[in-house]
């Protein structure tokens, strides 16, 4: 049977389906920018007065655009530098250092902006008396090939360089190098790190002429193994860290906004509201990016991390990465430790899901953060999520109801002990 051809929509009909569209663009637009609430938290417990933490580790991640990051890194440092004077304190900035392709050579026109991007984040530790720790993150190695380790091993130049009396700083792994890399922190904890971002590029085999060792992505899974069953290990709390996530509910985990599945060109600039309707999740979800969790040989990094952590004869407190721009904390069943951390709201924010997160934190709640995990002699461990309070400021003017210039102060919007006393 053949259907009969409706006829063409009058000029009347046509304005009336014009604006239809243009209504529905805009709900979605509204949707996608809605801002949504924090929970409501009880204080976290304070017990600095009588038994100060031995030592504390701050996680921050994806701070490379300082024009986006607004006073969270200042807010860092202050609570750092306070911390500093009865605990052990170290401040990992867990890749993404530098957006968009990473530190460039003299001359180049994105320099000035590279070492700004820099310099915003050694301030964080400078006279703080913490030790700031710096690992990689895919936007720090910028370009594939010779060129993307050329651009690694600089920035870890400089930032070695710039350690001094009053600055306290390594870039870990080595430049160009996969790791593993171990510190220990206090009499209480051991910080590990690797560079992923190296296991996604070199998964076949190491880049030519490297003399690092581990010098292949095996190698490096079981150097990590090795770390892990040390005696070290065992007496500490272990938090391994590095750039990608091991779970996530972001875009890199297939999770998106309705304004990102409507209008993704507003994530290269924000006034872009041209609707391209899920084309962009489906392509994002189909593996065509190593970034995103979807890829097979990010699943197979992945994997290969999880083995390795799960080897461990005691389980590490936490895995904790950037990479996502939010704030997520899940339980680490399944991922061989207790917990799995996402802190890359430094600078730039994304849109998160809480699914079966414990908490989440993105753009639509308009804060950046950071993490702050406490460890005291009793073998309790204590995280706290901080976020910059920039919402307090009435319609996120930045400015009070009488024009008064808004001081943005820390909040903690999350708290868990991550182990008990004894532990």
């Amino acid at each position: 049977m053949i259907s009969q051809m409706r006829p063409p929509l009058p000029p009347n009909g046509r304005r009336r389906f014009g604006l239809l569209s243009l209504t529905i663009a805009a709900a979605f637009a509204l949707a996608g920018c809605a801002k949504a609430s924090f929970a409501p938290v009880p204080p976290p417990p304070d017990r600095r007065a009588a038994d100060a933490p031995e030592a504390v580790l701050y996680l921050v991640g994806d701070a490379g655009d300082p024009e986006s990051g607004g006073p969270i890194l200042s807010l860092l440092h202050d609570d750092a530098a306070g911390r500093s004077r009865t605990s052990q304190v170290a401040i990992a900035f867990m890749g993404d250092n530098v957006y968009g392709h990473g530190l460039h050579e003299p001359g180049h026109p994105e320099r000035e902006h590279n070492l700004l991007a820099l310099e915003t984040q050694l301030d964080v530790v400078r006279g703080t008396g913490a030790r700031g720790i710096f690992i990689s993150g895919n936007h720090d190695w910028g370009y594939g090939g010779e060129s993307g380790l050329e651009q690694i091993r600089r920035q870890a130049a400089y930032i070695d360089a710039a350690a001094g009396e009053d600055l306290d700083v390594v870039f870990l792994p080595e430049g160009g190098c996969p790791g593993p890399a171990a510190e220990t922190l206090g009499e209480t904890a051991l910080l590990v790190t690797i560079d992923t971002e190296w296991l996604l590029r070199y998964e076949k085999e190491p880049p030519p002429g490297s003399e690092c060792e581990p010098s292949t992505a095996g190698e490096a899974y079981g150097a990590l193994r090795e770390i892990l069953s040390e005696p070290e290990a065992t007496a500490r709390h272990v938090v391994v860290f590095a750039h990608h996530t091991l779970k996530t509910n972001g875009p890199h985990g297939g999770y998106f906004s309705v304004k990102d599945q409507v209008f993704p060109l507003t994530n290269i600039w924000g006034p872009l509201y041209i609707p391209i309707p899920f084309l962009y999740p489906i392509g994002r979800n189909s593996g065509v990016s190593s970034q995103d969790m979807s890829n097979p040989k990010n699943r197979r990094m992945v994997d290969s991390l999880v083995a390795a952590v799960s080897s461990a004869p005691r389980r590490p407190v936490a895995f904790a990465s950037g990479h996502e721009h939010t704030l997520q904390v899940f339980r680490g069943a399944g991922f061989g430790a207790d917990w799995l951390l996402v802190s890359g709201a430094g600078s730039r924010l994304r849109s998160v899901e809480k699914a079966d997160a414990l908490f989440a934190a993105g753009r639509q709640h308009g804060e950046r953060g950071y993490m702050r995990v406490e460890f005291f002699r009793d073998g309790a461990v204590l995280l706290t999520v901080v976020t910059d309070g920039t919402r307090e400021c009435r319609g996120g003017s930045g400015e009070t109801g009488g024009g008064e210039a808004c001081r943005p102060e820390p909040i903690v919007r999350y708290w868990s002990w991550l182990r008990a006393a004894g532990s």
